[in-house]
């Protein structure tokens, strides 16, 4: 009976240990840093003089800086809606990428308003929304900022998009 309890109490042990190991491993947190390259062709609705509203669809690609690595080439599909006024520019979208395994991260993008922000540029933020497969329940944020190169053709648009991300996969 002594042999069956200490026995026992050697497997839970193990388990509560490799348990603990297993959570400490997967609580980890990952960072990542890439850009992400698209194209669109925005439609704008002009409300007067000062104001607009545009409607976008963007599709385009993500690298990792570090050239591998979780999402590193992955697709991004970007919807989302700016208004601009006299006042500066407020933007709203979800951004979804895609892994080569299909599997989908899903951000709530939000552009920050800055006072200064560089010409050409537009700061931003985003926290992850959702996720299908081996994403369901991550978490994470991205701090963001996209420069607009000039589009071709007229009435396209261009971005680059330089991303600071930090995951906590799903437990």
């Amino acid at each position: 009976m002594k042999k069956l309890i200490l026995t026992a109490a050697i497997c839970l042990a193990i388990a509560i240990g490799w348990g603990g190991l297993v959570f400490a491993q997967s609580a980890k947190e990952v960072q990542l840093s890439g850009t992400h390259y698209y194209g669109h062709s925005p439609k704008v609705f002009k409300l007067d003089q000062d104001q607009m509203i545009i409607q976008f669809e963007t599709l385009g690609v993500r690298v990792n800086d570090s050239g591998e690595g979780l999402f590193h080439e992955a697709s991004v599909h970007i919807v989302g809606i700016i208004y601009r006024g006299k006042d500066g520019t407020r933007l709203r979208g979800f951004e979804t990428w895609t892994d080569k395994d299909g599997d989908k991260l899903v951000w709530e993008i939000l552009e920050k308003e800055t006072e200064n922000p560089q010409p050409g540029t537009s700061p931003g933020t985003a926290k992850v929304l959702s996720g299908t497969g081996k994403y369901i329940g991550m978490l994470g944020t991205m701090d963001w900022i996209v420069r607009n190169p000039k589009p071709f053709p007229d009435g396209t648009g261009r971005g680059i998009c330089k991303e600071k991300v930090k995951l906590l996969p799903p437990n």
